[in-house]
């Protein structure tokens, strides 16, 4: 009876996240196997489901006191969700998280590449051979819009406008962007589809930009990811570095360079601006520079 009910529950929560709120796939899995596991919870300490009270889950959270904030938190997202759905499909009467206060939780600062350290990554691939040049590409790409890995390995040739020197960007939540590209980017893009790639993919079979090292399938992030760490290697840079460094160094560099950060908000895809003024505090460089130049009493301008 009690599997009966969570899976019918967890399917109809399923449409709801799709349907209704619009959520990627990956999205719905992750509140699906967080849900399910507070399921397992349920059915073994009360021998049922539905209703559940705003002890239960005060009590199931006590089970993962050592568990990261974040993690709590993306619990009772996820949570939050299925108890507004279930109260709008009535199988519920009283939202019992209402009563639950979210973790408090620490923003990291993220590690920001200089600009110099991004034009060796960007100098090191070997241009004679496919994976070389693909990388290449790749890095150039990445560096220019501030792709999520995920957004760049999943690159359609129907993303991009060489013309107009923009692509197309479908992100989180299936929300679409639009996206300058450098001269830079265009170029080898360009050079790697009209050479190395096209050798690999003669008849033009995938639709996807970048391929992997093995026949036309398409990159995948641990492959990419593997490159990185294969280019630290050879630059001897020891601190842990990934493709979102760079989405990072992207945000950072161009708040220094004068952005404004509604606009690196749009560019980075983040919903809210909150997300994206944590770049504020590492983007530090520029604002001295001003802070220097306008106000009366700095060291500069206070000359005794």
């Amino acid at each position: 009876m009690g599997i009966d009910e969570s899976e019918r529950i967890l399917i109809g929560f399923s449409d709801y996240l799709l349907l209704e709120k619009g959520m990627s796939d990956s999205t719905i899995r992750s509140y699906l196997s967080d849900v399910r596991l507070f399921f397992s919870y349920l059915t073994e300490a009360n021998s049922r489901i539905i209703p559940f009270s705003s002890g239960d889950i005060e009590n199931y959270l006590k089970l993962k006191e050592n568990c990261e904030p974040s993690t709590v938190a993306r619990f009772l997202v996820a949570l939050r969700c299925l108890c507004i759905y279930l109260k709008t499909d009535k199988q519920i009467d009283e939202d019992p998280c209402v009563h639950i206060a979210n973790p408090k939780l620490v923003r990291h600062i993220p590690s920001v590449l200089s600009e110099d350290c991004v034009e060796a990554f960007l100098n090191i691939p070997d241009l004679s051979s496919h994976t070389g040049l693909r990388d290449k590409a790749m890095l150039e790409t990445l560096y220019a819009t501030g792709l999520r890995v995920s957004e760049l390995v999943t690159l359609k040739f129907d993303n991009v406008n060489f013309s107009d020197g923009f692509i197309i960007v479908r992100g989180k939540g299936d929300k679409e962007r639009l996206v300058p590209l450098t001269e830079s980017a265009l170029y080898w893009i360009d050079t790697y589809v009209s050479t190395l790639r096209k050798n690999k993919d003669a008849k033009g079979v995938s639709p996807y930009i970048f391929l992997s090292g093995k026949g036309v399938a398409p990159m995948t992030r641990n492959a990419f990811w593997y490159r990185i760490k294969c280019y630290c290697k050879e630059l001897n840079i020891t601190s842990k570095i990934s493709p979102h460094t760079f989405r990072h160094a992207f945000a950072t560099h161009l708040l220094n360079h004068d952005a404004d950060l509604r606009s690196v908000q749009m560019l980075l895809g983040h919903s809210s601006l909150l997300t994206t003024q944590i770049y504020t505090h590492v983007a530090t460089e520029r604002l001295h520079q001003v802070y220097d130049k306008a106000h009366p009493r700095s060291d500069k301008n206070n000359v005794q």
